[in-house]
């Protein structure tokens, strides 16, 4: 029986969730997997069943007010190194205890390192590859950061095969971040799509979901808000936009999902709160348009189904800056930078999207190279091929 590791970045749930969608297809292959996490990935890939090995965590730093933060950042990874080192060293210690065949990294570099120390063939999952920091200030503290995410990419590319979990250009997310070297081999980075699930609902119809969910039952567009990302970034977009809301109800249903956070003393009449969703995809299928932060996996979700979208990037976070312009530069969905969010701008940009439907068509577009695609078929082949030859 085929043992594989899984390392997965636990920095909130996209990495967790295509990791999930893999492991199942692995286990229907009848592999043994090996998992390991940290934070809210490790949580959510717990709550779905998997059996995951704790590792130490790396973070970003965040203001009080949502904002990534260089110097929280610096504060909160002070002891980097030695984080590295330790995860270096859980990872090689579980690897070979667990006589793995096949290491899988999902965007984390301790894991390369571990399965070459190992001498284990490696596939990378990612969707960036260059790490930009958006920050006016410290440029001099900016520029070594950004050095020192060069080093990260060369370990990524110290794997045998990167996978690329985004559209294929012209479609790509996050293009921004995927500037590869030129001299690679053309064969070592492959881009499947985004690795996502879609089959269970296909067949569903959205009257079906309306009536499970009562949501799309009133003949007005349905707004859906997302609030993704770590803890403390869905608290900070909930606080932002639930007063916006009892603003929009006379012209739009408006739906909140809190991913797994509570809200307190709250209204609900004339809007629907869901604390928890087991499978989002069905209330983005019920969706006209989703507002939601800057998020590859989230973003890709939204425009694998199809629907256009108003994004809210984490102020000074240059990977959902860039995530959202790329998508809003292919006429799929509108910016909307925090500090422009007020109820009369968002109206502006709902109504907007609903006005022109060239919004609706470009996400269609989307909608289509994914069904073309099947990435996470083309995933588990690549990792077949990759067994076969070691």
């Amino acid at each position: 029986m085929l043992k594989i590791h899984l390392g997965v970045c636990g920095i909130g749930y996209g990495h967790a969730d295509r990791i999930l969608t893999i492991s199942k297809k692995l286990y229907e292959k009848g592999c043994t997997l090996i998992i390991s996490s940290y934070g809210e990935g490790l949580e959510y890939l717990r709550k779905h069943g998997l059996r995951v090995y704790k590792v130490p965590a790396v973070d970003y730093g965040v203001l009080h007010e949502g904002k990534v933060s260089i110097k929280m950042t610096i504060f909160k990874n002070i002891l980097l190194p030695i984080q590295v080192l330790k995860q270096i060293a859980y990872e090689v210690s579980i690897i070979d205890n667990g006589e793995v065949d096949l290491v899988v990294s999902d965007s984390r570099a301790s894991t390369v390192i571990a399965a070459k120390i190992l001498g284990k063939p490696t596939v990378t999952i990612l969707n960036q590859f260059n790490i930009k920091i958006h920050y006016p200030k410290y440029r001099w503290i900016i520029e070594s950061l950004e050095s020192s995410s060069y080093i990260v990419g060369r370990i990524w590319l110290k794997s045998d095969k990167i996978v690329v979990a985004d559209y294929p250009p012209p479609l790509t997310i996050s293009k921004k971040n995927l500037q590869f070297p030129e001299n690679i081999p053309k064969d070592k980075v492959e881009y499947v799509g985004p690795i996502i699930d879609t089959s269970h609902i296909s067949d569903i119809s959205v009257k079906t979901l309306s009536e499970k969910y009562g949501v799309g039952l009133n003949g007005k567009p349905v707004v859906l808000f997302m609030a993704t990302g770590p803890f403390y970034e869905r608290k900070k977009f909930i606080e932002k936009i639930y007063p916006m809301l009892k603003e929009l109800v006379n012209e739009f249903e408006a739906v909140l999902t809190l991913g797994g956070l509570k809200l307190d003393s709250v209204d609900t009449s004339n809007l629907k709160i869901f604390e928890w969703v087991e499978d989002p995809l069905e209330l983005i299928k019920i969706s006209d348009i989703v507002v939601t932060r800057g998020g590859q996996t989230t973003l890709a979700k939204v425009l694998a189904l199809g629907k256009p979208l108003v994004m809210i990037p984490i102020p000074a976070h240059a990977e959902q800056i860039g995530n959202a312009e790329s998508i809003q530069d292919n006429g799929a969905g509108l910016v909307l930078y925090e500090e422009e969010l007020s109820k009369t701008s968002l109206k502006k940009c709902l109504e907007r999207i609903l006005e022109d439907k060239t919004f609706s068509q470009r996400a269609r577009d989307y909608s289509k190279v994914f069904n073309s695609l099947n990435p996470t078929e083309h995933v588990i082949k690549i990792i077949e091929t990759m067994l076969t030859k070691s």
